[in-house]
């Protein structure tokens, strides 16, 4: 039996929405398709998993989604906001204030500690 995808209620509140996202690299023959069309909605309380082969666009998405890239087309919204055309002191408020990553090879420093 395929799963069911549970239909999201007008009042539940979209942590992060990505509609239609396209991030191509390159031109002409060298033109690589990182994201085709991705839409997605993480609604609050919800956690999500970003899981796939390598080369499949993960980390494409999660920098798009992160506002540390910007998708060739397509909107990227953080509690809200439309990312597109934020200047990079705004973006870098959202990111410290409404974002947060928990990678699976943890990507700590060995220099650093924590207290």
């Amino acid at each position: 039996m395929p799963h069911q995808i549970p239909h999201i209620s007008p009042t539940v509140n979209k942590v992060v929405e990505a509609r239609a996202l396209r991030k191509v690299y390159g031109e002409g023959e060298a033109q690589v398709v990182a994201l085709d069309t991705v839409s997605l909605t993480i609604t609050e309380g919800e956690f999500a998993a970003i899981m796939g082969p390598s080369g499949s666009g993960k980390s494409t998405l999660l920098h798009c989604l992160a506002g540390l890239d910007t998708p060739t087309s397509g909107s990227v919204f953080i509690a809200g906001q439309d990312l597109s055309g934020m200047k990079d002191k705004q973006l870098t408020t959202i990111r410290r204030d409404q974002l947060g990553f928990i990678f699976q090879s943890f990507n700590l420093l060995p220099t650093l500690t924590a207290e």
